[in-house]
């Protein structure tokens, strides 16, 4: 995950950084995006942004390799684990938008509805 602090746009700009797999949300992950929410809290910005990194995914949702490794009771913690994050992010004191670039799926979709606004970025239109 990439956290960092723009100091002349006045926000806080937070990446999903695991474009290999889609930026999906495992264990660690999870775990980051909660030390960054409490970091954009205190950083002095006006408001958060979150976005995906590279070109193709937003945020997958869960990372599946990981869940089909894990217990029926840890699989069932990361998930409260994660609605209780995007619980924090839905009341969090900065406005937030998600910077949709590319697929939002499960818990990626969630992750992007816990944000005050979204936005599509860099969707071209298609022709029939």
């Amino acid at each position: 995950m990439l956290v960092e602090r723009r100091q002349v746009e006045e926000f806080a700009l937070l990446s999903l950084n695991r474009p290999d797999a889609l930026n999906a949300l495992n264990a660690a992950l999870l775990g980051e995006l909660g030390d960054a929410l409490d970091w954009a809290a205190s950083c002095g910005a006006r408001a958060l942004l979150i976005t995906g990194a590279g070109a193709r995914a937003f945020c997958a949702g869960a990372d599946i390799a990981e869940l089909r490794g894990g217990s029926v009771p840890r699989v069932k913690q990361d998930s409260e684990r994660g609605q209780s994050l995007f619980c924090r992010l839905d009341h969090h004191p900065l406005a937030s938008v998600a910077v949709v670039n590319g697929y939002a799926f499960g818990g990626g979709l969630e992750l992007a509805m816990a944000c005050t606004f979204a936005v599509q970025r860099g969707l071209q239109a298609r022709s029939a």
